[in-house]
């Protein structure tokens, strides 16, 4: 075999031909079993370490669902008129439950003249309700004018009157000069010594003398 080699002819014996063929598929069978065994042990190690360490678990978070405002309900509104020693006599919304002190305040407060001892302050209003603060001078010291949906139906079945014998501190309170230790006061007798049989007994309790009941005397029953 001849061949060229930088202008110069080399003859190459048929042996080192066919020995130069066989070292070349020698080397290229070891690299291509080499080859195979490595592929082989990586894949063997990795399922030894999955077998030994167990299956590898991904930690997943989990946004906290944002918490939704709730939105407050609005309070049940009531509707009252006020009128009478009161800055701002009109109709007004005020929250179910409130007391009259609450309207006084809303209406601005007392005029100068308005007698504050004639009433309750601390009675609580109902849907409809027409008060009238009475002025230093009245006569007629009544200030619920109207009880609305939450009045007394005994004060109603009594054409509007005061039943001494039953009724609470609140509506003692409306009749004229009637506050509330004087309202304590009727219930207390009536407690100890029972019920009242005519409206005229009403001047045994202490405070109340002949000048107060012809004040209140158009306003009560004894039932």
């Amino acid at each position: 075999m001849k061949i060229r080699f930088f202008g110069r002819i080399i003859i190459i014996p048929p042996w080192l031909k066919y020995t130069f063929i066989g070292v070349v598929f020698v080397a290229l069978s070891v690299t291509g079993f080499l080859i195979t065994k490595q592929a082989k042990s990586g894949v063997v190690s990795k399922s030894a370490d999955s077998e030994q360490n167990g299956p590898v678990v991904r930690e997943t978070f989990t946004q906290s669902p944002v918490p939704v405002p709730t939105e407050t309900p609005e309070p049940l509104m009531i509707t009252v008129y006020i009128v009478g020693a009161i800055e701002k006599s009109d109709v007004y919304d005020i929250p179910a439950g409130s007391i009259l002190n609450d309207l006084v305040r809303i209406a601005g407060g007392f005029s100068e003249d308005a007698d504050r001892e004639a009433i309750n302050l601390a009675s609580e209003l109902s849907n409809g309700m027409m008060v009238r603060i009475p002025f230093i001078g009245d006569k007629d010291k009544r200030w619920i004018m109207d009880e609305g949906t939450g009045g007394s139906s005994q004060s109603i079945a009594n054409g509007g009157l005061v039943n001494i014998n039953t009724a609470g501190v609140a509506e003692l309170c409306t009749l004229p000069g009637v506050g509330e230790s004087t309202a304590l006061k009727i219930i207390s007798y009536r407690t100890e010594n029972g019920a009242f049989s005519d409206i005229t007994d009403i001047m045994k309790v202490g405070g109340i003398k002949s000048a107060r009941f012809n004040e209140i005397k158009g306003y009560i029953t004894v039932g």
